[in-house]
């Protein structure tokens, strides 16, 4: 039995009116009560009439009975968290995923930054396609500086941007609120304009670690509106989430997942891929084989699900 957090949200609210009637009433005994000698008077009055006092057993009850309810029937309005398979985090995603190498290093955000965020369990890298690069440029990123592997980061977008792709994962556990963030938000705030949205379902090519899978995302071209049409930079994002064991492209549907009352977890993480090619087929291209090659390994990382559900944590 699956039931929605929309269905039977009533029994939270009504909960939460009969207590705050109770509170009300009892509030307003004790603070009458050291201030005025008729109002303890009457209500001593009132506590003798039997209407009076059926109400307050009344709502006392229902009160009791709900979260009695509540209980019996294994509602959860608030989840546990699921930890990460890895101790260390999102940070244990490889350096290495097929041909891709990373190139940037992993940084911490400051604490204003991860407030924004609303979680501390992310990575955010850049990745290169070792395969259409020297590899002798690909052996020295491991001496580079941090500022030094973001200007080659800078180089590589220019000469070759179907070699390079920006990879976010980004964790959270333990609540049902709206998904933090996610790209129509934030890149209009920066000032791009989406074009051009739409939900394909990618085929996955086979890795030598992966069958062949099918995979549901979210593809949105952004153009930036503050540059000149002839310099005006595309970034091409894609973007879906893992929640509680199932794949979507829809935060509205990772929402309804998490709300999901009968479940005791929670937990969604969300991938986001970028790239700058002109073309968007060109962008969906290298994002399937990145992630024909990244998403074993994210898998690795992320809570089985399946265990889980067994109780086995």
């Amino acid at each position: 039995m699956s039931i929605n957090f929309s269905s039977l949200a009533f029994i939270s609210v009504a909960n939460l009116v009969l207590i705050g009637i109770l509170l009300a009433i009892f509030g307003t005994v004790a603070l009458a009560a050291t201030r005025s000698t008729d109002f303890r008077r009457a209500l001593a009055g009132a506590f003798r009439q039997k209407a009076f006092i059926s109400v307050v057993v009344i709502l006392g009850l229902s009160a009791a009975g709900l979260n009695a309810a509540t209980q019996f029937m294994s509602l959860y309005f608030k989840k546990q968290a699921v930890p990460l398979q890895n101790p260390e985090g999102l940070t244990a995603l490889p350096v290495d995923m097929g041909p891709w190498v990373q190139l940037t290093m992993d940084d911490k955000l400051n604490h204003e930054m991860e407030e924004v965020l609303q979680t501390k369990e992310y990575v955010f890298r850049v990745y290169v396609d070792s395969s259409k690069l020297d590899p002798s440029r690909v052996a020295r990123f491991k001496d580079l500086t941090w500022a030094e592997r973001q200007q080659e980061a800078g180089r590589i977008r220019l000469e070759r941007p179907d070699a390079i792709i920006n990879a976010a994962v980004t964790y959270y556990t333990g609540g049902a609120d709206t998904v933090a963030h996610i790209p129509e938000r934030c890149y209009v705030a920066d000032g791009f304009q989406p074009v051009n949205p739409a939900s394909p379902t990618w085929h996955l090519p086979a890795t030598d670690v992966s069958p062949a899978r099918d995979l549901t995302v979210r593809f949105i071209a952004f153009e930036d509106q503050g540059q000149n049409s002839r310099s005006r930079v595309v970034r091409s994002v894609a973007y879906f989430f893992q929640c509680n064991g199932s794949y979507f492209d829809d935060p509205l549907a990772v929402r309804a997942q998490l709300q999901t009352l009968t479940e005791k977890f929670g937990y969604y993480a969300k991938v986001e891929l970028m790239t700058e090619l002109k073309s968007q087929s060109d962008s969906a291209a290298v994002m399937q084989d990145f992630l024909s090659h990244a998403l074993p390994d994210v898998e690795k990382i992320l809570p089985d699900w399946q265990k889980i559900k067994s109780g086995a944590k």
